[in-house]
């Protein structure tokens, strides 16, 4: 074993394997990408608010700063997680096509076939040793390079298999829906004015809203609300913030505002939604 020791807060990537049941009712936001691999078992997830069923031999990619929320595990889950920083991840993906990722979007958990589970179990197999061989001095540019193989061979199974119907369009719309998208993930819970993003992409507050629009057949404001109730409820399933604790973190004048921010997008109020995560988790 080496004299180093290994930091999991600076480490680009982890790799778990998980093989017990677990619970997880909380929201929570991914703030690295994953990519995992469930042998036996299966898990219902949510995703963004899509739910989603994982199960023996599929994989799975969330993206970085998704959020996620466990909503049941089987006891036979044998599940191998490998857990990538958000500025790894974004490495390996600059040079792959965009319209991947919004597959992913869309597609985060594919069924695999025997060839798929070949390689992802490869895959696994060396990411794992990597993970433990901390005296590598190539580490980094090993992994980075099995990642972005690892996603163009995936990338190739979406456009053939899982999503041939998918159009492989660049516009320079869906590259700044794509750019968008990111940003919004990065700066909801600060910033949730149409102006403040269509700056940032140097267009008008217009032409964001008709791409919006034209792409995913929502305005652009609605997709900062609906991630910004995201991040409000993961915030809310910590009981020890108070209401004023989640306002300001979410930069809101004040937990009045907040209040009727969340209540305008979800129908209840914060309390009241608080009050049914206490009751699910049987607090």
């Amino acid at each position: 074993m080496s004299n180093n020791q290994r930091n999991n807060n600076v480490e680009p990537f982890r790799v778990v394997e998980i093989n017990h049941s677990f619970e997880d009712e909380l929201f929570n936001k991914n703030q690295n990408g994953i990519i995992g691999f469930c042998q036996r078992g299966k898990i219902d997830m949510l995703i963004n608010l899509n739910l989603i069923t994982i199960d023996s031999n599929s994989q799975f990619i969330i993206m970085p700063n998704t959020i996620t929320r466990i909503k049941k595990v089987s006891k036979d889950i044998s599940l191998f997680v490998l857990e990538i920083n958000d500025s790894l991840f974004r490495d390996v993906s600059v040079h792959i096509n965009p319209s991947f990722f919004r597959m992913l979007r869309t597609t985060p958990c594919i069924k695999l076939s025997p060839e798929g589970i070949k390689a992802i179990d490869l895959f696994m197999t060396l990411a794992k040793g990597l993970y433990n061989d901390i005296d590598n001095l190539y580490r980094q540019q090993i992994i980075r390079s099995a990642l972005n193989a690892f996603l163009l061979f995936t990338y190739d199974r979406y456009q053939r298999f899982y999503c041939p119907d998918e159009k492989i369009n660049e516009t320079a719309r869906n590259k700044i829906f794509d750019r968008f998208i990111d940003l919004v993930h990065h700066n909801c819970s600060t910033q949730r004015e149409v102006s403040f993003y269509a700056d940032k992409l140097c267009i008008s507050n217009k032409y964001l809203t008709d791409i919006c629009h034209n792409v995913v057949g929502v305005s652009a404001k609605k997709i900062i609300d609906s991630l910004s109730i995201l991040e409000i409820k993961v915030l809310l399933h910590n009981t020890q913030l108070s209401m004023q604790d989640i306002a300001n973190q979410m930069a809101f004048p004040d937990q009045s505002y907040m209040g009727r921010f969340f209540k305008r997008c979800e129908g209840i109020s914060p309390s009241t939604f608080r009050k049914q995560v206490i009751n699910e988790m049987g607090g």
